[in-house]
């Protein structure tokens, strides 16, 4: 059953949130190899940050990836218009207001979460949003501050009533950053207020999970953002689970260093060879956890410097856990995937490197 948020339709109840740090040009391109359909979005772009530095990258778009949306953040009601401008040009099939990001770098200047302590003004920027656009506005907010400050269904029936067309909602409050467990029943609560599709959000990290939450809240659709995390092969996953009922076959673990291989070579080819490391040493990490044996191989990974590096450690990794075997069909694959490293989507050709910076580090 399709999803409609304002004119736009969708095919899946998937959507893969914005990530700080992650859901860059790479990473979108790894997900949309294994899942045509989900939603997708940017990394949060800061409104301010674009009135200096329109041309960022944190905006660039693929052809290839729709539906996308562009993330934005701030509290000023007039450069968020603006911003959402921006990004409209850029190709965005939605905007996407951060109302729920809880670091503190972002909330001390009154942006992410901290909204949520200010309705009236949030209420501001996304009237002056919406009547700035022509496509459809979403937003993603949390429970609250914190506990004695849950105001998440007030707040939804306030952005649905200024013309939201969909929220995503992360069952934690600010207080609580990524620790304890997701109030799904708080979830609940939100999309029992609202007419507007609801996406539940927080401990999605099996597709089971997902068909729990769906069940346990009623919600159109499942946001899952840190279960993507070296497992990008989980949204396609969810998609099988909820249409059919079956799970498709699990990657085996040299598809899964094959994979985070090609995750690196692409970050440093879009990055530059210096940031593109430092960024690939995360995602390495992710790819091999629950590998047997991988704990030493993980610690060299977050130490390299190069791609022969890593080449060269993933490989030594494929051969402790499947032979020789397992360490030709790596290099096998790793063959293919430096060939085919020279016909990646539009975007990819011009390696640049401060202006990628992520706005938190998650």
């Amino acid at each position: 059953m399709p999803i409609n948020i304002g004119n736009l339709s969708l095919k899946s109840r998937v959507y893969v949130p914005p990530m700080a740090g992650v859901t860059d040009l790479v990473f979108r391109h790894i997900v949309r190899r294994v899942d045509k359909h989900c939603m997708l979005a940017t990394e949060m772009v800061s409104s301010r940050a674009l009135m200096h530095r329109p041309e960022t990258r944190l905006m660039d778009l693929a052809s290839d990836e729709r539906p996308i949306g562009i993330q934005i953040f701030g509290h000023e009601p007039d450069v968020m218009a603006q911003a959402a401008q921006m990004a409209e040009a850029k190709g965005a099939d939605f905007i996407d207001i951060n109302m729920g990001c809880p670091v503190p770098k972002i909330t001390k200047g009154k942006d992410g979460c901290a909204l949520m302590r200010e309705p009236e003004l949030a209420r501001e920027i996304v009237v002056a949003v919406k009547e700035a656009i022509q496509i459809p506005l979403t937003v993603k907010f949390r429970l609250g501050w914190d506990d004695q400050n849950r105001n998440a269904v007030q707040f939804g029936q306030m952005l649905e009533a200024a013309g939201v067309c969909a929220v995503t909602v992360h069952g934690r409050t600010r207080q609580q950053l990524y620790s304890g467990q997701a109030d799904w029943g708080a979830i609940a609560g939100v999309k029992r207020n609202l007419s507007i599709p609801v996406f539940g959000n927080g401990d999605v990290f099996e597709a089971e999970d997902a068909m729990r939450l769906l069940e346990e809240t009623g919600c159109d659709g499942v946001a899952v953002a840190r279960g993507t995390l070296g497992n990008p092969w989980l949204i396609a996953q969810i998609d099988e689970y909820l249409e059919r009922g079956c799970l498709p076959e699990a990657p085996t673990e040299v598809e899964r260093l094959a994979l985070a291989y090609g995750h690196a070579l692409g970050l440093i080819r879009y990055k530059g060879l210096r940031v593109g490391t430092n960024e690939s040493r995360r995602h390495l990490t992710h790819y091999t956890k629950g590998i047997p044996g991988s704990a030493p191989f993980r610690a060299r990974l977050t130490q390299v410097t190069k791609v022969e590096e890593i080449k060269e450690i993933l490989g030594e990794l494929a051969l402790k856990v499947a032979g020789q075997a397992g360490l030709s069909s790596f290099l096998a694959e790793v063959e293919n995937i430096d060939f085919a490293e020279g016909k990646e989507p539009a975007g990819w050709e011009s390696p640049i490197t401060e202006d990628l910076k992520a706005p938190v580090n998650v």
